[in-house]
């Protein structure tokens, strides 16, 4: 199997006309690179996986690399990007232009394995299909206030990051103390943004807030339901993965010992991945699909 690198930074990178597909995670072992490197191996795509650290730093890297290695990919978690731009970045990969980067459609990779028509193709689960679909609905269903509460303190703190005030420019404005003191005192852009500031933090609209993104979790319904909301798509599914896991399956390694915690999850979530394509999430026969017409183009 090809190795997966880690700490890669973008002046390290050596020049080569080889294929590679970065994605999140700190070291050789995190989540994404295991299993998309598992996945895309056993497809017989040639190309490498390489974890580069969280999201913002790919976003970095993207930029600067992007004009100078069009064979080089990044693929990131959802978190707080529009559906429209995660739609572009689909329908546009692998585009130079937009950086070569494409964002999952799902908040984290794990929630692509909380799907149980897939999750139960593994040989490892010692339940049913049917339980194991009550089994996620009970464990999104206990996720789902504190999901929804932190998407509000997200969606916030990124409305926050707008660019709502430029610098000055007029060098003759500023001849003492006394103008700079002036211009800053009288722009206009402070009273506006504070106004702003304090209609977003209003307790009436963050209680609209938590509604509208409840009610899309959930698609108006008290008890979760599979097809109904998008709360397989949106939630948390990390911790979920784990517990499932750890309650219902049970793998061992070469030497026959039952593996446990980390290990155990990564194993399970490896074997799906050897699954034919044809059974495996959407959205990753989208990727192979997608990196095997642009390295055979």
């Amino acid at each position: 199997m090809t190795a997966v690198q880690s700490g890669v930074r973008a002046e390290s990178i050596r020049q080569s006309g080889e294929h590679v597909l970065f994605v999140e995670g700190k070291d050789e072992n995190s989540l994404d690179s295991v299993v998309l490197e598992e996945f895309l191996n056993d497809k017989k795509i040639n190309i490498k996986v390489k974890p580069l650290g969280p999201s913002f730093h790919i976003h970095s890297v993207a930029e600067a690399l992007y004009k100078h290695h069009p064979n080089y990919y990044f693929l990131i978690d959802r978190d707080y990007h529009t559906d429209e731009f995660i739609e572009n970045s689909w329908s546009n990969f692998p585009d130079p232009s937009k950086k070569n980067l494409l964002v999952w459609r799902r908040r984290e990779i794990e929630n692509y394995f909380l799907d149980p028509e897939f999750l139960i193709l593994s040989e490892h689960c010692s339940i049913s299909e049917e339980q194991l679909r009550k089994e996620i609905l009970s464990r999104f269903q206990e996720r789902i206030y504190i999901d929804a509460a932190n998407q509000v303190i997200v969606e916030i703190r990124e409305d926050f990051k707008e660019n709502w005030i430029q610098k000055f420019k007029r060098l003759e404005d500023f001849q003492s103390r006394e103008d700079a003191i002036e211009k800053l005192t009288t722009a206009s852009e402070f009273p506006n943004y504070k106004n702003k500031v304090t209609k977003k933090l209003d307790v009436r609209e963050i209680e609209k807030r938590f509604d509208d993104i409840f009610e899309l979790l959930s698609g108006s319904k008290e008890i979760l339901e599979f097809g109904c909301g998008k709360w397989l798509e949106l939630q948390s599914g990390k911790e979920i993965v784990n517990s499932i896991v750890n309650s219902y399956f049970e793998i061992k390694d070469a030497k026959g010992n039952i593996l446990q915690g980390i290990d155990k999850r990564r194993e399970i979530l490896k074997d799906l991945m050897r699954k034919p394509l044809n059974q495996a999430p959407n959205d990753f026969r989208e990727l192979h699909n997608l990196l095997l017409k642009r390295i055979q183009s």
